[in-house]
């Protein structure tokens, strides 16, 4: 009895401080709603109202759950394996230009949906909004219209453009760029690069993102402020990143990593899929390249090479594909079972399992190294080449590339990330470090948006750099002061000299001095040259 009375006192306390939340996630990205989502669900425990607007609505949500169905007004984003890109721009350039596009689209295509006119319309309010930080800034005018604080979610690390909106430090001499597959020990060739690629990928967001999107915001909104101003002001960001595993950078306190948020203990295997793991004695080989590439569409040449290097193995190969899509001349080896949904925290986390093949996405490599499986990484879009390469410099992946597949590169590459036992270790090494936190990542993501409820909208945590101009930000007005200083003392000290040197001139006496001058100029003697410094001196 005393128990159900804390119960409901405990319930009630928490509803008198429940908060009213707008959550605009536009774009069609499953496995960027695998973050979101979980973090929807957490905050509707703690008995906040939440209206979404969602592409993948739940099949039973709670009352205080309210859903503006997206669901096939856009098609989901994915990656088709068979296009080739002939194009003679770099690939990062090509990659941020598709995403850019399909946000913008996104944006354009929600913002005309009658459900979401509605709302704008209406007299409900909220006392926090929700966006997605991606390849638009068009819905931050409901935190505006609304009157409510903003905070964004960031499904990947900072994208080079959401720096300069927090006026975080881009610090691109030891910080890889987003896109870039560099290390954080780049050398002089590759620091060079990653700058000009961070400032490129501003420059195109300006221009194929910022501009078109405040097109679509004045049309949605009317005439407000423009949306970078609307930018700077961000409450608070939530990254899907983690130091541990992804770059050692500075962070504002505005910007909180919660890498692993969407880490999910509560899933369970299916029956079939579980005897199969459990039976699987030498071991488990799981691929997937996640939910945005399908395995299906690599090319026939080089997914039969991959098949023939993985069909000599004496492990089980567990793929996340559907065999029906295979081109018929494909013939799927004994050692492989295919499966068209596999939930893929539970089995990397089975003792059996020895390998991740992956494409690099990073929800998919935060899962691993929480269960401390070393990966085999084929990078193939946006910021997985950065998320193999930081995997590599940990010691616990190998990467290749689609490109230059062949039978021999998969066959030697698996075999030494099964048998050379320092791989294993570094990934059980690396888990320790990923989950050491004071709090789990979801209960850190949820304190925080709380801490901006409890805090009228946490603008202390806001940047003070965002009141200077560039000139103050980067010095360049210290650097002046101190050059202008420096000349100024040099020239003072340079008049001084040369007035001194006159004036000691003038008193010697002048018949001596040229007499004292020539004696020099003869004799090339150190010991002369010692007599008239001793008589210059003395006298």
């Amino acid at each position: 009895m005393q128990a159900r009375l804390l119960w409901l006192v405990a319930v009630c306390v928490t509803a008198a401080h429940a908060a009213r939340i707008l959550a605009v996630l536009p774009t069609n990205t499953r496995s960027h709603y695998a973050m979101y989502g979980r973090l929807i669900e957490a905050l509707a425990k703690r008995q906040h109202h939440i209206t979404v607007m969602t592409h993948f609505t739940m099949k039973n949500p709670p009352p205080n759950i309210e859903e503006i169905n997206l669901a096939g007004t856009i098609p989901e984003i994915t990656n088709n394996l068979t296009r080739q890109h002939t194009s003679l721009k770099p690939e990062f350039i090509i990659n941020l230009e598709q995403i850019i596009k399909e946000c913008v689209h996104a944006c354009e295509t929600v913002s005309q949906l009658p459900a979401v006119r509605a709302l704008l319309n209406s007299t409900v309010s909220f006392d926090l909004v929700i966006v997605e930080v991606f390849g638009s800034d068009c819905f931050l005018p409901f935190g505006g219209r609304f009157r409510a604080p903003v905070v964004g979610l960031l499904s990947s690390v900072p994208l080079p453009w959401l720096n300069g909106q927090l006026a975080n430090p881009e610090a691109t001499a030891y910080v890889p760029a987003y896109m870039m597959g560099f290390g954080q020990r780049m050398n002089t060739w590759e620091r060079l690069v990653n700058t000009l690629a961070v400032l490129w990928a501003k420059i195109l967001y300006r221009h194929t993102s910022q501009i078109p999107s405040q097109v679509i915001a004045d049309r949605l909104f009317g005439p407000g402020p423009k949306l970078e101003a609307l930018a700077q002001n961000y409450s608070l960001v939530l990254s899907n990143s983690h130091f541990s595993i992804n770059e050692v950078r500075p962070f504002v306190p505005a910007l909180v990593e919660v890498g692993g948020l969407h880490l999910d203990n509560s899933q369970t295997l299916p029956r079939e899929l579980k005897s199969l793991l459990d039976k699987s004695y030498n071991g488990v080989v799981y691929w997937s390249f996640g939910s945005m590439s399908r395995i299906e569409t690599i090319p026939g040449e080089k997914l039969k090479q991959i098949f023939e290097a993985i069909s000599e193995l004496p492990q089980t190969i567990l793929v996340k594909m559907n065999k029906a899509m295979l081109v018929g001349n494909i013939s799927i080896p004994e050692n492989v079972y295919t499966m068209d949904w596999i939930p893929q925290y539970k089995t990397l986390c089975h003792p059996n399992t020895k390998v991740f093949i992956s494409h690099g996405g990073l929800l998919g490599t935060q899962e691993a190294v929480a269960c401390g499986v070393p990966m085999l990484t084929v990078p193939l879009y946006a910021d997985q080449a950065l998320n193999g390469r930081a995997m590599s410099d940990r010691g616990v992946a190998r990467i290749l590339s689609l490109k230059e597949t062949s039978k021999d590169t998969w066959k030697e590459a698996l075999h030494d990330l099964i048998y050379n036992p320092e791989y294993k270790r570094n990934a059980l090494r690396l888990k320790e470090k990923f989950l050491d936190r004071p709090l789990p990542p979801l209960e850190t993501g949820v304190y925080w948006i709380e801490y901006v409820l409890r805090h009228d909208g946490a603008k202390h945590l806001r940047s003070p750099a965002h009141d200077l101009s560039y000139t103050q930000y980067i010095l360049l007005d210290i650097i002046a002061i101190s050059v202008a200083a420096t000349l100024l003392t040099v020239f003072i000290l340079h008049k001084l000299f040369r007035y001194l040197c006159t004036r000691c001139v003038r008193w010697w006496p002048k018949e001596k001095l040229v007499f004292e001058k020539r004696l020099f100029r003869r004799s090339r003697g150190l010991f002369h040259c010692f007599i008239w410094i001793y008589k210059f001196k003395g006298n």
